[in-house]
């Protein structure tokens, strides 16, 4: 089981991290001024983003992701210190335990994955 556990915060840990540099490269490209061109590639990108109607949400979900981001790292790094700081004897509600722990990490990388989907979009 402990296999298994490794896995999901493994994931977990991937996920939060890659919604990071998701929201980071949209917070980039969104915030870019015309001084912070540096060749043609941002000079487009800059020139859509003011003649098109690009959406401006993308901006506010980013800062929010980089927040989620953030908060299920800490929360994966509390998860993995209460896992490594106890030593249980094997039984039946350690397994439990180790269940729900996998769970919670499931559940936060799956999120991270979808928000960073979205913004990919």
């Amino acid at each position: 089981m402990r296999q298994n556990l490794d896995a999901a915060e493994e994931r977990a840990r991937l996920a939060a991290a890659d919604l990071l540099a998701a929201a980071s490269q949209v917070i980039a490209l969104h915030s870019m001024r015309p001084e912070d061109v540096r060749d043609d590639v941002d000079a487009a990108v800059l020139s859509r983003r003011v003649t098109s109607y690009a959406p401006s949400w993308k901006l506010d979900d980013a800062w929010d992701d980089v927040d989620f981001a953030s908060r299920a790292r800490a929360e994966v790094g509390s998860i993995s210190a209460t896992v490594s700081a106890s030593a249980p004897e094997p039984g039946d509600e350690v397994l439990a335990a180790e269940a729900e722990v996998i769970g919670r990490l499931d559940v936060l990388a799956a999120e991270c994955e979808r928000r960073a989907r979205v913004l990919r979009w």
